[in-house]
């Protein structure tokens, strides 16, 4: 196969190319401007029709082959522990509608924003330890932690419950970091220790907030928050604003017993969700169920909008539990950025 690549400088007797990430030096001065891309015999390839950015390409380069390098080591966790990669539908004609989920409408249907629902439809037909690493979608606000489109992670365990899987996702980030430990910025992570704590003592220690028993208005008043909202929309406000930050700083927590209105697709028991988000230097990193399996529980949440989905759980689905990751915030933390990559 010819040499080629994109010409970095030029020379009086020499010339660099830039390809799949390394610098290689040719022993004649090329003919063409800094940009182009020439074979080994200063043949022109390609013309490069702007003025090349070496810094900035070549560091946008650097960043998006550390994520292929994570893809690539996420799927051989997953391998080497047994489970099955599974490739599930994006484009649908109907979804159903979670809280505090914006959803994404094309005029051909809607962006699915997360392969939960597809992958149970998978275990109803009895496909057993699978996982998806995809694209989910999401009309959410941009910023540092928040893209429309971005990097979902999803495995589940039919027959075990959040602790196993909980353990699978403190186990991938030690791989994936090659130690035990994790640090970002100025924290020092032990992966050794995990913190469970219950959603409503995070309101009693942070914010002084009875989350049984709390005034509405006050608590709006007191936060600045805005609009026509229900508690535990100001819950979730408050949560956001003031306590997120300030776990997982030493260790990572695991906040479980969420309001029964937050359950989604998690069971609900003694009036709490059976869902435990993962926080790891005041970063939201993922999102445990213990899966509702029981028919009558999911419709009376759920309009029935996905009747392939409600005709699996009919067919019937094994008490399991399962995790959404958001990938681009782990490589964050991994390589001890700022901003999602």
């Amino acid at each position: 196969m010819s040499v080629y690549g994109r010409i970095l400088k030029v020379g009086k007797k020499s010339t660099l190319l830039w390809i799949n990430g390394q610098q290689i030096r040719l022993d004649f001065a090329s003919k063409h401007k800094i940009g182009d891309i020439i074979d080994k015999n200063d043949n022109l390839i390609t013309e490069c029709k702007e003025i090349y950015n070496r810094k900035q390409n070549e560091e946008h380069f650097k960043r998006l082959k550390k994520k292929f390098d994570y893809l690539k080591k996420i799927r051989r966790f997953f391998e080497q522990k047994g489970f099955l990669e599974v490739a599930t539908p994006k484009l649908k004609d109907s979804v159903l509608q979670e809280e505090n989920i914006s959803l994404m409408k094309t005029p051909y249907g809607y962006l699915a924003p997360s392969p939960e629902v597809e992958i149970k439809k998978l275990v109803s037909l009895g496909f057993d330890k699978v996982f998806e690493l995809c694209f989910a979608y999401r009309n959410d606000e941009i910023n540092s932690l928040h893209k429309r489109e971005f990097l979902i992670l999803e495995w589940y365990r039919p027959l075990e419950t959040h602790k196993e899987i909980i353990g699978d996702f403190i186990e991938l980030i030690k791989y994936l970091n090659a130690k035990s430990s994790l640090d970002y910025l100025d924290r020092h992570i032990d992966l050794e220790k995990i913190e469970y704590v219950e959603y409503k003592t995070l309101f009693e220690r942070f914010v002084g907030i009875d989350i049984e028993n709390f005034d509405s208005l006050q608590a709006k008043r007191d936060f600045n928050i805005e609009g026509d909202v229900n508690k535990p929309d100001i819950l979730d406000a408050v949560f956001s604003l003031k306590i997120e930050k300030n776990l997982g700083l030493e260790h990572p927590v695991v906040v479980y017993n969420f309001p029964k209105e937050r359950a989604a697709l998690a069971k609900i028991e003694n009036g709490y969700a059976k869902r435990f988000e993962t926080y790891i230097a005041g970063v939201e990193l993922a999102n445990c169920y213990d899966e509702e399996n029981s028919y009558e529980n999911i419709e009376s949440r759920f309009t029935n909008s996905d009747k392939e989905f409600f005709k699996a759980v009919k067919i019937g689905i094994p008490a399991m539990s399962g995790i959404a990751v958001g990938v681009e915030r782990l490589i964050m933390l991994l390589e001890n950025d700022t901003a999602v990559f």
